[in-house]
């Protein structure tokens, strides 16, 4: 009688053991739980010797080869197996292996080629990992020996079966991208949280001026006394300082998002309520904008979810429909169970909607649909973003579109339960966010109308635009065609028009042919990095000559890339492609700059003039507490337009752009004297090593300025002594301005160099704290390095490394 295989009669074990290729079975811990007998005989061990070790002990690395890498190797390989829980294909390996004494002892020199798979469980997680590699000693030793006879590589061929010559050199090139690929991501990661790190020191640098500004506004509010159009006046200041403190609350919440420290908090919330109070709460703004809610509620919704975040998510989404809404325009809110699990809401408005390619975008970071300079509302960009974060990290979705009449639609998805395992407050009165949330979100358009612009009927005008500039009109027209799938374009036919071009639309791309009538594409280029606001722009160079002296004059001048004639279309549009994607990676930086210089600064004008008013016009009615808080306030805000010059110049001192010309250091240093006025008492020294070499004044007159004003501002002695000397290294200049003021501690000497950072307090000395991260950031950018020696009490030394002399009239 025939007997059936069942699972529980296979020998699956015997089945292993004799397979006749090489194999291990490792746990997750790599011990050995299994080995076929063609493994053993390979590596000339028993079962017994092996089974049950981890396999880095019974296989370690030859101990009297120093450049074996076959442990540390595979070990590798098996943490990326684990981490990505699919097969990983190794680059052939050099492991000895370990003779048997009977075998003569010590280390027989083979060559691998092994795979390790992974065996998932019923969790998908790694349970174990299949370790399979081929011996291909023999072939490596006929590569190194160059052998080419006939009946060796007839041999080679027969042991190998189907494996090609190729699998060497591939493997190895597979090994060199995963390591290089690893390397890039340790750099991205490494950027992105320097990134994260600067908004969240910028916001706290913000936030603490800002609560020293609204605090003595609202003392000044509470005073009855004070005339209505006093008070007035104030709520003006103060709906300013909101506008403020919602960009600066909206980037400290991204850093805290990028940071993995956004943490919820969820409660039991009637779900219908909360979004009851938040419009309620939206009532005092609903008049001047003569909006109309209508509301498709259930009368009653449990949910467990953080009340504060999702109200959040309310806000921002309703003050979005309130910003790009007409008068007179309705908005609409429902919400309903689709299952046990899952609630919808949808939040509609019939203003412009959303051009249908921009209804993923607009959850970016710092994107608008509106283009910076004609946008009809402010804002930093960020609203919408924060709410898919918020929403997400309750394991949601939110999703943009437009309705069949008009207008955009909010379509949300949050699940009712908190995941298991995680606490839940029983009881929660209400959110905390209120109406102050509500004001400071729809602070910025307050008591005005803006004007709705409509929305485009396609993406034409919101994609990069590149300026093409060739005298030839075919070949305009010719490279036009080309990008127009993906671009916007506008033509030029020689280099003066041109300019005119650059300085009028402010392309994200030039492309420039060299040969033109009235100015050159040599003299368009040096023109156009004349002006600062077209300093990043790219230019791709077409020329008809390989002329490497002027392709090398043109790159030195502020071109990024050149294509020579005839070119290949296919790879002119990916030098286009990879500059455009550079400059979309440097704009998300000047878009914060653009609204840290703008939208943050805007409102500080505003309320000064608006204290002077009050001083002006009030006299002596104001009581001396009054006035000693409208002192306080207007030295807040003083302080904090100081700020953001000083994070505006930050931002751009690196792109100083000016001509080299022949500069005498040590008239320059006594200029840059003269100008910070020091006291009469504190001396300054020269040395006559100070030299006369050709480079770039700006940069160079602002590194030695952040110096010696950082000298002079902390000296705090009467009779200071500073002096500033030069030696030469190597092709550098290394410059030094050394004080005998109070010195630095060693703790401290690497913070003094990061942004905002001051070791006095600020009300004690008046310094922004970004002189000194300037001064680094220039002199990297030019190649060199900065640093300080110092001991408290024993004076500083600021070294920096500057290059030697450049030729007369190049750009730097």
């Amino acid at each position: 009688m025939r007997r059936e295989n069942t699972k529980s009669n296979i020998d699956f074990k015997s089945i292993f053991d004799s397979l006749p290729d090489l194999y291990l079975l490792l746990d997750r811990d790599f011990n050995i739980v299994g080995v076929s007998d063609a493994y053993l005989q390979a590596t000339m061990v028993s079962r017994k010797q092996i089974l049950g070790k981890n396999v880095f002990d019974a296989f370690p690395d030859n101990p009297n080869d120093p450049k074996a890498t076959g442990a540390k190797n595979l070990y590798a390989s098996l943490l990326r197996v684990l981490k990505n829980k699919s097969a990983d294909t190794m680059a052939i390996q050099k492991y000895d292996i370990q003779r048997p004494a009977d075998r003569g002892g010590g280390f027989e020199e083979r060559y691998w080629s092994p795979i390790n798979t992974p065996v998932l469980g019923a969790d998908q997680e790694v349970e174990y990992i299949i370790h399979r590699v081929e011996d291909v000693t023999e072939f490596v030793h006929l590569k190194k020996n160059g052998s080419v006879q006939l009946k060796l590589m007839e041999e080679l061929r027969t042991k190998a079966g189907e494996m090609e010559i190729e699998i060497y050199q591939r493997a190895q090139e597979i090994q060199e991208a995963n390591k290089q690929l690893e390397e890039v991501n340790k750099n991205l990661a490494r950027l992105d949280q320097i990134k994260t790190q600067f908004f969240a020191n910028v916001s706290h640098e913000l936030r603490t001026p800002l609560m020293l500004i609204l605090g003595p506004l609202e003392m000044l509010l509470a005073e009855k006394k004070l005339p209505s159009f006093v008070q007035n006046t104030l709520r003006r200041i103060q709906n300013n300082a909101q506008i403020l403190l919602k960009h600066v609350n909206d980037l400290l919440n991204i850093s805290k998002l990028d940071a993995g420290k956004m943490i919820l908090h969820y409660a039991n919330i009637e779900l219908v309520k909360l979004i009851q109070q938040t419009i309620a709460l939206f009532e005092a703004q609903i008049p001047e904008r003569k909006l109309t809610f209508s509301m498709d509620l259930p009368h009653e919704l449990q949910a467990q979810i953080d009340p504060d975040k999702i109200q959040h998510v309310l806000i921002n989404i309703l003050s979005n429909a309130i910003k790009f809404t007409p008068k007179n325009a309705k908005v609409w809110i429902r919400l309903e169970q689709i299952n046990p699990e899952i609630c919808k809401l949808q939040i509609a408005d019939n203003g412009p909607g959303i051009p249908p390619d921009l209804c993923e975008t607009i959850f970016e970071r710092f994107f608008q649909v509106e283009e910076p300079t004609t946008r009809t509302v402010g804002g930093t960009g960020l609203g919408l973003s924060i709410a898919k974060d918020f929403v997400e990290l309750h394991g949601g979705s939110i999703l943009a579109s437009n309705a069949q009449n008009g207008g955009a639609i909010f379509t949300i998805e949050l699940p009712l339960k908190a995941p298991q395992n995680v606490k839940v407050y029983s009881s929660y009165s209400q959110p905390s966010l209120g109406e102050k949330e509500i004001s400071t979100s729809l602070a910025e358009f307050r008591n005005k109308v803006n004007p709705i612009k409509e929305a485009a009927e396609e993406d034409y005008y919101n994609r990069p635009l590149i300026l093409v500039v060739e005298d030839n009109q075919e070949m305009n027209h010719f490279i036009c065609k080309i990008l127009n799938t993906f671009y916007r374009t506008e033509s030029a036919f020689d280099g003066r028009e041109g300019l005119q071009k650059s300085l009028a639309l402010h392309p994200d791309l030039i492309v420039s042919d060299i040969m033109m009538p009235h100015m050159s594409g040599v003299e368009m280029v040096h023109a156009i990095r004349e002006h600062p606001l077209l300093l990043k722009t790219p230019i791709i160079i077409l020329t008809a000559k390989a002329d490497d002296e002027l392709t090398a004059r043109m790159l030195e001048e502020g071109a990024q890339d050149y294509v020579i004639k005839p070119f290949s279309a296919k790879e002119f549009k990916a030098r286009v492609a990879n500059l455009i994607l550079v400059k979309k990676a440097e704009d998300e930086l000047d878009q914060f700059v653009y609204h840290a210089s703008h939208d943050l600064k805007a409102p500080l004008p505003a309320m000064e003039h608006l204290i002077s008013w009050i001083e002006e016009d009030l006299g002596e009615m104001l009581s001396e507490q009054s006035k000693k808080y409208l002192l306080l306030l207007r030295q807040r805000a003083s302080r904090m337009s100081k700020l953001l010059d000083g994070l505006l110049k930050y931002a751009q001192s690196g792109y100083v752009f000016d001509k080299v010309r022949t500069i005498h250091t040590d008239r320059l240093i006594t200029d840059i004297i003269k100008k910070l006025n020091p006291p009469q008492t504190v001396t300054f020294q020269l040395e006559d090593t100070l030299p006369v070499l050709n480079t770039c004044e700006l940069p160079l007159r602002e590194v030695f300025t952040a110096l010696l004003d950082n000298s002079i501002r902390h000296h705090h002695r009467k009779d200071g002594h500073i002096i500033i000397g030069t030696k030469e290294k190597d092709r550098f200049y290394e410059f030094f301005v050394a004080d005998d003021g109070p010195g630095i501690e060693k703790k401290y000497q690497d913070r003094i160099f990061q942004l905002f950072q001051t070791l006095q307090p600020r009300d004690k000395l008046e310094t922004s704290g970004v002189g000194l991260s300037i001064a680094k950031k220039i002199v990297e950018f030019q190649g060199g390095k900065i640093s300080v020696e110092s001991e408290k009490n024993k004076g500083s030394v600021f070294r920096f490394l500057w290059p030697k002399d450049k030729e007369i009239g190049d750009a730097c």
